[in-house]
């Protein structure tokens, strides 16, 4: 019996060694029906090629960060949250007419972590006059990421909120 024991146990241990490190690198993540809210821009809202607009997420911080990191993308599609990279949480090259960046909300009052960027109070639309006419519908897509969620372990989610723009 010891000896069965034993052998279970070295077994283990030579497997783990050698996959233990790998582990991390296979770690599953998370499309989350829970996001925030684009309070601006508001759904059909007309927008100006190479023109600001206004912008204002709410985030839902479900998981409780003490920051929490969102990305902000134009589309010419509605997306879902089956666009959004479940490795990365980002949309794939190609799935995306432009990134406006990578931007941290701080929550429960706490500061600005130094050298990050806090959402902007407008954005810039980029100059699109040659891809799209007057009246083409955009989208504005935020995705959200938690990445401390309780019990602890889980791995990072994802949230999307959309918003459709025409363009004006």
């Amino acid at each position: 019996m010891f000896s069965k024991t034993l052998a279970l146990l070295t077994t283990f241990s030579v497997v783990t060694s050698i996959y233990g490190n790998i582990l991390p690198v296979l770690e599953r993540r998370q499309i989350s029906s829970q996001h925030g809210t684009l309070n601006a821009p508001t759904n059909g809202v007309e927008v100006s090629s190479g023109g600001d607009f206004p912008f204002q997420y709410l985030d839902s911080n479900w998981c409780h960060d003490g920051y929490t990191p969102i990305s902000v993308w134009l589309t010419d599609y509605e997306p879902t949250r089956t666009d959004v990279n479940t490795t990365s949480g980002t949309f794939d090259e190609g799935k995306f007419t432009h990134f406006f960046g990578d931007f941290l909300v701080p929550n429960f009052g706490l500061p600005q972590l130094q050298g990050s960027t806090s959402p902007p109070s407008s954005l810039t639309l980029p100059d699109v006059s040659g891809s799209f006419v007057e009246g083409s519908e955009l989208y504005l897509a935020v995705i959200e990421t938690a990445t401390d969620c309780p019990p602890g372990g889980v791995p990072p989610q994802y949230g999307l909120a959309v918003a459709n723009m025409i363009l004006g």
